[in-house]
């Protein structure tokens, strides 16, 4: 089974951290509680612990790099060996408009739907022109991240699909 690890919210005042150093690499047996990630806020370095037990199959934040609170940062699984897909992998990062998940009664006003992403994703998306309602989210229950934003914006540019923002 594949664990998607998120990195924890690290308080009011951390809403992001960045990657100071894995403790370990792809491959590795990882067990509950222990140790994963050392990751640094604005206020101190802390180390980040696996809330499972299983293989790190891939990092998806580099050292260096910065990740935003309750974003995934690694990929787990039960076996070493086990197949399991890739988080970002995804064939077609194009969808549909997000329709709203419940139908308000003619009573209520209808609200936009909002659409969650990160906002280092929003932040790219607006500065590449690129329309969040045309992005697939990979992240945790469909929160679209910067490398999604980024993804598509490869496929715009190789002509795949088109959704800049007017």
């Amino acid at each position: 089974m594949k664990h998607i690890i998120i990195l924890p919210d690290l308080g009011q005042t951390s809403s992001e951290a960045k990657v100071v150093r894995w403790l370990k690499k792809p491959g590795d047996k990882v067990s509950t509680g222990e140790p994963l990630v050392e990751v640094e806020t604005d206020k101190a370095t802390l180390e980040v612990e696996s809330y499972v037990g299983g293989y790190l199959r891939e990092k998806l934040v580099e050292e260096e790099e910065v990740a935003t609170a309750m974003a995934p940062i690694a990929i787990l699984t039960d076996e070493p060996d086990e197949a399991y897909q890739e988080l970002d992998a995804s064939p077609s990062i194009v969808r549909e408009a997000r329709q709203p998940s419940v139908v308000p009664s003619s009573s209520e006003k209808a609200a936009p739907t909002a659409i969650q992403a990160l906002p280092a994703a929003r932040s790219l998306a607006k500065e590449l022109g690129v329309d969040l309602r045309l992005v697939v989210g990979t992240g945790p229950k469909g929160l679209i991240t910067k490398r999604d934003v980024e993804r598509f914006a490869q496929m715009m540019e190789s002509g795949d699909v088109e959704g800049r923002e007017e």
